[in-house]
């Protein structure tokens, strides 16, 4: 089962998309760098700790997209599941109307 997971390093590519998930694990905790307490500024105005909080999630939408590239098209069977789905609109208009006395 876990070996048909997208999660299966199954190519180079995938082996550093989940090398990357897990090391930004221990990373997203700031405070082992030491930058919670940082007085460091970058470009003279920008305090660090913000600078590598704004650089964390921009990395992190890289390896979303990275992720989103890399995923497997689904199965003709589930292709065809939701073609064949009766849309909600429908449904509701076929649903008798309720009246309220009074």
């Amino acid at each position: 089962m876990l070996k048909d997971s997208f999660w299966w390093p199954s190519s180079s590519s995938r082996g550093v998309v989940l090398a990357a998930v897990v090391l930004m694990i221990p990373l997203h905790q700031s405070e082992l760098l030491g930058l919670l307490d940082s007085q460091v500024l970058l470009f003279d105005w920008l305090p660090m700790q913000l600078g590598y909080d704004i650089l964390f999630n921009l990395i992190g939408a890289v390896i979303l997209y990275a992720m989103y590239r890399l995923a497997p098209e689904p199965p003709a069977s589930a292709v065809a599941e939701t073609s064949t789905a009766v849309p909600e609109s429908a449904v509701e208009q076929d649903a008798p109307e309720v009246k309220a006395d009074g």
